[in-house]
Parts: structure tokens; sequence; C-alpha cells
């Protein structure tokens, strides 16, 4: 992904990115990204599954669910996330599934996944005598995507990104929610006690990462 001219940048561009309808534009690093999990684009690695790997200035777009690099000043989107193995940046590892990317938190035999989520909100426009109309998630979503204004580092004025986050646990190559203590303990039944009082002793607190990283890895 770090491009030298020739067939490999062709083949790689052509099977594997899109265009993301996307203007070319200049990277900001104090720029803060809040449809992106990062606050800047940052150089990490993209690891195929045929064993090759390529080096790229990066971000996760939460909006579309899109890995998006930069490439001679056109960003761009991996256009089929099946053919890579893992993403790596800032020392975090991103996997695909369900053709988007989740985040590693623990590699085990049963991984622990969090999934990037968002909602979109478009305030109230005015419409006369003191009123105001509230744009549905849906329909800013689809004026963002169609504009490309999903995938700028700034939004359009007006718009207005929630990040959220799911947790889940690979067991038997299906997803299991694992966002609190009961679907932990429907995940692990033998484990309940082991759950209970790491919660009760720790005051595991499952909005945070890291506690529910150190849950996960005392349990596997």
């Amino acid at each position: 992904m770090k491009f030298k001219v020739g067939l490999i940048t062709c083949l790689f561009v052509g099977a594997l990115v899109y265009p993301a309808r996307i203007k070319a534009q200049h990277i900001n690093g104090g720029v803060k990204l809040s449809h992106y999990v990062f606050n800047e684009f940052t150089t990490g690695t993209v690891k195929m599954k045929s064993g090759e790997t390529y080096n790229q200035v990066l971000n996760y777009n939460v909006l579309t669910g899109e890995m998006i690099f930069n490439n001679d000043g056109k960003f761009l989107a991996i256009a089929d996330p099946a053919n890579v193995d893992t993403v790596y940046i800032n020392d975090r590892k991103f996997i695909p599934l369900n053709n988007k990317f989740y985040e590693l938190l623990v590699n085990k035999n049963m991984p622990l996944l969090l999934e990037f989520t968002s909602t979109i909100d478009e305030p109230g426009v005015p419409t006369g005598y003191g009123g105001t109309s509230t744009t549905t998630a849906s329909t800013s979503f689809k004026s963002l995507t169609s504009s490309g204004g999903a995938y700028d580092l700034k939004l359009p004025d007006g718009f207005i990104v929630t990040p959220g986050y799911s947790y889940w646990i690979m067991k038997e190559g299906k997803l299991e929610k694992a966002g609190n203590t009961k679907q932990l303990i429907k995940i692990f039944p033998g484990k309940k006690d082991v759950i209970d009082d790491y919660v009760k002793k720790y005051h595991a607190n499952f909005s945070k990462r890291e506690d529910i990283i150190m849950l996960v890895e005392q349990i596997e």
C-alpha cells in the first residue's frame, strides 16, 4: 500500500480498493475526527492473507465501516476486506468480519472483538413559526455518503456523530454479545464464579475497554 509505480500498484489498487468518493485533501493531525476511530490518520500496516504486507496512512471510518487509506493524495477504502488478514494501527489490531473491521482485543481460544458503531444526527432546521425539523439518521447518512461528506476529515456543519461500540466473543465461529456480566456468563457458563468474583473485586466497568480485556484474559 505504500506503492511503487508498476504492476504491484495496479494489481493492488485495481483489485482491492475503490475510491471512497472523497476529495483529495491534506491530512491535518490537529483535527479531531469524530467519525473515525483515531483522531488523525496514522501510518499502519495491512497484512494480506496472501502474506504480503503494505504500509500506509490509515484510519477506520465508523460511519461506513471501511478501512480508509491515503494513496498519493486520494483517500481510498479497502474494497474487499475478505482479502485482508490483519490491519495494524498504533499497536492495535483490526480484523475483517462481516464485510467490515473489528478490533481484536484478546486473541485466545475465544477472541474478544470490539465493533465500532455510531449514531448520526443533523440538528433541526427552521421551519417557520419558531419550529424545527429534525432529519432522520438514515436520511443524514445517505446525504453524507452521496456527497462524499462521510469520508471527509471534517463533517459538514450541522452533522453530529456519537461514536459507540459493542463487545463480542467469537465462539464456535459465531459472534456472541459480551457487553455485560450476564452475557459473559452465558458464553462461559463454567466460569460464573470467576466472572462474578472478578467483577466484584475489581469493580469491573464494562464501558472501559481495559476492564473487559482484563476480565476476558482472566477467564481464558
